[in-house]
C-alpha cells in the first residue's frame, strides 16, 4: 500500500469491503438516461446523461463507455472522459459512504459549455491544492479538474456533489 501510516491503511480497509461487498452482489447495469435534441449534431444541440452506477471497480469504465453517446466535440470528449474517471474512482476510493451507496453522474451539454456532476453518499471533503510535498503518484484528479475546467466546486451535505464546467470553445473536431 502506498502512503502507509494509519490514515492510509484506514482508507484501505473501506475500498477492500466496498470491493467485497461489491463482487458479493449481482452486476447490474448502469441506469442510464440519455437525451437529445435535435437530429444528427446541429449546432446548439443538447445532450445529457444520469447515471447511477455501482461503486466497483467498473463504474468508471461505465461511465466513459456512456459518455461516447453523447454529441460533443472529440477534444472535450477526451476532457470528460480524464475527469470523470477520476472523479468516479475518488468517490468509489475514497467516499467514506456506505458500500451500496451508488455514484451519480449527471453530464448536460448545452451551447459552449458542458456541465458534470459526479455525486455519492460521503460526507464531503475539503479540496487541497497540490504542494512540492504532495504524492508524485496519487493526488492528481482535482488537480486535473481545477487545469481543464472553466469552473469547478464541491458542495456536501449528506451527500458530496464534484460538479465543473468544461469550455466547448476552440473545440472544432466533433467526435
Amino acid at each position: 500500500m502506498v502512503g502507509g501510516g494509519t490514515g492510509a491503511g484506514m482508507v484501505g480497509l473501506m475500498f477492500t469491503r466496498r470491493l467485497l461487498h461489491a463482487a458479493t452482489t449481482v452486476a447490474r447495469s448502469p441506469a442510464l438516461t440519455l437525451a437529445t435534441s435535435g437530429g444528427p449534431a446541429p449546432s446548439g444541440a443538447r445532450s445529457s446523461l444520469n447515471l447511477r452506477l455501482d461503486p466497483d471497480l467498473d463504474a468508471a469504465a461505465k461511465a466513459r463507455e456512456a459518455l461516447e453517446r453523447l454529441e460533443v466535440e472529440r477534444g472535450v470528449l477526451q476532457d470528460m472522459n480524464l475527469l470523470v474517471t477520476e472523479l468516479v474512482t475518488n468517490s468509489v476510493r475514497h467516499a467514506d459512504a456506505a458500500a451500496h451507496e451508488p455514484v451519480h453522474v449527471e453530464v448536460s451539454v448545452a451551447g459552449d459549455h458542458v456541465f458534470v456532476a459526479v455525486e455519492d453518499g460521503g460526507s464531503g471533503f475539503k479540496p487541497k491544492p497540490r504542494s512540492a510535498h504532495s504524492p508524485r503518484d496519487s493526488g492528481w484528479g482535482l488537480h486535473l479538474v481545477e487545469r481543464l475546467s472553466s469552473r469547478w466546486g464541491v458542495t456536501s451535505g449528506g451527500r458530496t456533489r464534484v460538479w465543473l464546467e468544461l469550455s466547448r470553445g476552440g473545440r472544432a473536431e466533433a467526435a
